[in-house]
């Protein structure tokens, strides 16, 4: 499966649920910027910004107040701080994806996402990217609400509602939750 073909698949996705989540932002970056925003490692936008945040930082730190770095094209919101945010230690390893919920960004890392899917048999690389995909937004939408564990949440709702996508993401495990027993009576409204 090509690039492309990932990307308008995971396009499409986003789009289908834009009136739920009507700010919902999709980033497709390099690996080295996906790393550092995913890992909550500075990302600045050239050489100048990076030598005035040393000087501050070797002067006595960032002036208090003031945000650390102006937005940069394709980088994080101007509401967010220069160190990104920390990867959620509940997502699934090695995804080539990450939802940001402070942000309602999800960061698509292409090149590794593209060698992910083209490892699989060929009948996985649809389901295999729409349910990546649909994870991350599900748990940008359960993230939202104010129960616990919205991961786990967003997984459930995947199983449930989406269960060719889900046995895809399981079978290469990309999951988060392990084989549980199908809920029952009031544990299942709690999910969608």
């Amino acid at each position: 499966m090509q690039g492309e073909e990932i990307l308008r698949i995971i396009r499409r996705i986003t789009r289908d649920f834009a009136p739920l989540l009507p700010d919902l932002r999709l980033e497709v970056v390099p690996p080295e910027g996906f790393r550092a925003r995913v890992s909550g490692k500075p990302i600045i936008a050239d050489e100048a910004m990076l030598r005035s945040v040393l000087n501050e930082e070797a002067v006595g730190g960032p002036r208090k107040g003031r945000p650390l770095r102006e937005q940069a094209p394709g980088s994080a919101t101007s509401g967010e701080r220069m160190w990104g945010e920390k990867k959620r230690r509940n997502s699934a390893e090695g995804s080539p994806l990450c939802a940001l919920p402070s942000s309602r960004t999800i960061v698509v890392e292409m090149e590794s996402l593209e060698e992910r899917v083209n490892r699989e048999d060929r009948r996985l690389h649809r389901p295999l990217v729409e349910g990546l995909i649909l994870r991350e937004v599900l748990y940008l939408m359960t993230s939202r609400q104010p129960l616990p564990d919205p991961r786990v949440r967003a997984e459930h709702i995947l199983r449930r509602h989406w269960p060719f996508q889900y046995a895809a993401l399981r079978s290469v495990g990309l999951t988060v939750t392990g084989f549980e027993r199908p809920q029952h009576g009031g544990a299942l409204g709690r999910d969608n």
